[in-house]
């Protein structure tokens, strides 16, 4: 009987024993969650848990419109939320895969990041191609894919004229035409007063072309009547009864209502008043002391006139602010000789009604229809 006791007591500890040494085994701690944001990198590096952004401007395969062309792209969006995407880092390569630059941390926008390549990094008429990827911090997300763009006609400070073609940068101190009363700086040439012009005598006419500058300080209230922005005509006679006058007025403050722009063209005959057009005089919304590039383009019967704002150290053309446009059926424009002007000459209203005083102009083109402009990637395209 004692033997039966002994063996149960045994039992009993051996089991109580196993049940306390199975009790101590730590218990295993749950899998933490991973960041929301970052993560182990990716097969293609990234660390940040966002899409690719995507690439808008310069499209792809264009022509960018400087040799500072501004890089925008729609933002990365995260794959879980919240998430950061404070910053945008951009690169630039050349034809042989080079990096020629890099952006560093740009801060991101609302929607849209942008940012524009500084000087001197990118050379003219040569191609490169773009991407860009999100930021924060050390984390990176995924590249884009790439944009290819080619860059414009470099702004020369070396002037030409050919048969078809006037450039003038009018920032080296002096004009490849006539000038009389301007002042020349490095930041172009100054119109000094009303009586302040710039000729140019073309090699030969040209029937349909483009004639641009940029221009800074078109101020709405200066001084004078119809003074004229920019003008061309047949020879060097009184303008104002020129067979082909062809002016762009920008009124002064002595006419009744100062800004109007006006264009007239004279379609090859004075005295024959259906040869004779104008356009509705309209307000310009100008603005002193800024820059704008102005753009006349003629042919095919047609006189299209064009003012952007603009950026007057890097050439970047920004948004229109006026435009007019105007029909000259049947006819031709044809002056022999062809003279063009920066402002005009006094004709018989004397020079209050001649140039646009104070204004500074300069990366003068003037080319035939299809010449493509140094410095702006929109050459002077066919009328439609």
């Amino acid at each position: 009987m004692q033997k039966k006791w002994f063996l149960l007591g045994f039992a009993a500890v051996a089991a109580f024993a196993i049940a306390c040494g199975e009790s101590t085994k730590t218990p295993s701690s749950p899998t933490p969650a991973a960041s929301s944001d970052t993560a182990a990198a990716a097969a293609d590096g990234s660390t940040l848990k966002i899409s690719a952004p995507t690439l808008s401007s310069p499209a792809n395969n264009s022509t960018a419109d400087s040799l500072t062309p501004n890089l925008v792209l729609q933002n990365a969006t995260a794959k879980y939320v919240p998430a950061t995407i404070p910053t945008y880092q951009f690169q630039v390569v050349d034809s042989a895969n080079a990096t020629v630059y890099d952006s560093g941390s740009v801060g991101a926008g609302a929607s849209l990041t942008g940012h524009r390549v500084p000087a001197d990094k990118l050379k003219a008429e040569q191609t490169y191609r773009w991407r860009a990827r999100g930021t924060n911090g050390s984390a990176v997300g995924p590249w884009s894919g790439y944009f290819a763009f080619t860059t414009p006609k470099g702004l020369s400070d070396s002037g030409y004229q050919t048969a078809t073609a006037v450039w003038d940068p009018l920032t080296n101190g002096k004009t490849v035409g006539n000038q009389t009363g301007m002042e020349f700086s490095a930041n172009g040439a100054r119109t000094i007063g009303n009586e302040s012009n710039i000729r140019y005598d073309l090699l030969q006419t040209i029937s349909a072309g483009e004639y641009s500058f940029y221009v800074y300080n078109l101020n709405p209230l200066s001084a004078g009547d119809k003074t004229k922005l920019m003008s061309m005509q047949e020879g060097t006679g009184d303008i104002t009864t020129n067979d082909y006058r062809f002016t762009v007025e920008k009124r002064g403050v002595s006419y009744p209502i100062p800004s109007q722009v006006r264009i007239r063209l004279i379609a090859g005959d004075a005295d024959d008043h259906g040869r004779i057009f104008d356009s509705a005089p309209e307000v310009a919304p100008l603005e002193k002391n800024v820059w704008y590039f102005v753009r006349l383009v003629w042919g095919a019967s047609r006189v299209v006139f064009q003012i952007y704002n603009a950026n007057g150290t890097t050439g970047a053309i920004g948004s229109q602010v006026f435009y007019k446009d105007m029909g000259y059926a049947p006819y031709t424009y044809k002056p022999l000789p062809h003279t063009a002007w920066v402002g005009a000459p006094a004709g018989r209203g004397g020079t209050q009604d001649a140039s646009v005083p104070n204004m500074t102009v300069k990366w003068l083109w003037i080319g035939a229809a299809g010449t493509p402009r140094p410095g702006f990637s929109q050459a002077a395209a066919p009328i439609e």
